[in-house]
């Protein structure tokens, strides 16, 4: 005759098998989380931010848009980058962080919104402007075709200027500029 008590057994002895391996694989996978020694502990932050600001140069404009909405702060004297809507997903691997913004200013609107992106990979693209790499120095970059180089604590400006005429014979002029700004560095926690 058969007996299916030995079965139960084994299936007892695999799942508790299954469990032991399970807990030393998360205790492994968070020992590796963990700081390594000699790790770079300084993180790269980039800031790219678009600022247009509308001037009415004759009739009248109604109010633009308004925007709110700073994504995170960041304090250079102790190099800490709070994120207040944390959108990031690999926090291990990053290898700089880039606080994107949009400003606007009169006739284009008020407010100002931000967020961070955490590059894990370089080169990196958003929009139209790219990092194409990074290191404790310096930080290589290109806008719309131009490259420049960065130090800490320099910044980059393109300005484009346009003067719009609407339906009702307002004049307004629109003066948009792409400020790029080595900000600092990250303490890596």
């Amino acid at each position: 005759m058969f007996s299916l008590q030995p079965i139960r057994i084994s299936m007892k002895r695999i799942i508790t098998t299954g469990v032991a391996f399970a807990l030393l694989l998360s205790c492994a996978s968070s020992s590796k989380m963990e700081k390594v020694p000699g790790k770079n502990n300084l993180i790269p932050f980039v800031e790219f931010y678009t600022i247009t600001e509308g001037k009415v140069l004759s009739g009248t404009t109604t109010p633009g848009r308004r925007i709110d909405g700073p994504g995170y702060s960041y304090d250079s004297v102790s190099q800490k980058l709070e994120i207040y809507r944390n959108n990031l997903t690999d926090t291990l691997n990053i290898k700089l962080y880039l606080g994107v913004g949009k400003v606007l200013k009169g006739t284009a609107g008020q407010g100002v919104s931000s967020m961070i992106i955490g590059v894990n990979n370089l080169p990196f693209t958003h929009n139209d402007f790219t990092i194409t790499n990074a290191t404790k120095t310096k930080v290589g970059c290109s806008y719309k075709g131009k490259r420049f180089v960065l130090k800490p604590g320099q910044e980059f400006l393109f300005t484009e200027t346009r003067i719009d005429t609407l339906p009702n014979t307002t004049a307004v002029q629109t003066t948009t500029t792409w400020k790029v700004a080595f900000t600092g560095f990250v303490k890596n926690k």
